[in-house]
């Protein structure tokens, strides 16, 4: 979800567009860990054992000072178990959700790094354009481990994570 903010009207519209778009999602946080719970249980799926849907979700003004949030997102309903007896297929999707947060705060370090230009000819779409290279780097990174996890990968993958999250 990508928004620009451009008046005190459009700023609750977009407040309430936000709302919408989260609140059937987990926030990453810390804190919250991923449980089998936070999947949709289809026993019978055959094309994999777990999949974890994962997303950003930004809001942003472009007019100088330039606003901007974002979040990583996980959606329940988007994301299915057929098999809960292996506890790794888990910190899988974990990783995955925890990976996506590493370059979600990459992404706010180049936003911060912009907002010190003080630049006044930005647009929306050239933060389109960042979101999108950020989530399509994330995409590239993780399908480079998905089919080749290993109890070493998750734990090397873990402890990358850890020291940028932590």
């Amino acid at each position: 979800m990508s928004q620009c903010k451009q008046n005190t009207s459009d700023a609750n519209r977009y407040d309430e567009m936000e709302r919408k778009t989260l609140e059937d999602k987990i926030v990453w946080s810390k804190s919250r860990k991923l449980q089998w719970k936070d999947f949709v249980y289809k026993p019978n799926e055959k094309a994999f054992k777990i999949y974890a849907k994962v997303g950003l979700s930004t809001r942003y003004n472009v007019d100088p000072p330039i606003q901007y949030r974002s979040k990583t997102t996980f959606s329940p309903t988007e994301s299915i178990v057929s098999d809960t007896t292996n506890g790794n297929d888990l910190r899988v999707a974990q990783l995955k959700f925890d990976l996506l947060e590493t370059y979600r705060r990459r992404m706010e370090k180049e936003v911060d790094s912009l907002r010190v230009l003080k630049l006044t000819d930005l647009q929306s779409s050239d933060l389109d354009e960042l979101v999108n290279r950020y989530y399509n780097d994330f995409e590239s990174e993780w399908n480079s481990y998905k089919h080749t996890f290993s109890i070493s990968k998750l734990d090397s993958l873990e402890s990358k994570i850890k020291s940028i999250v932590e």
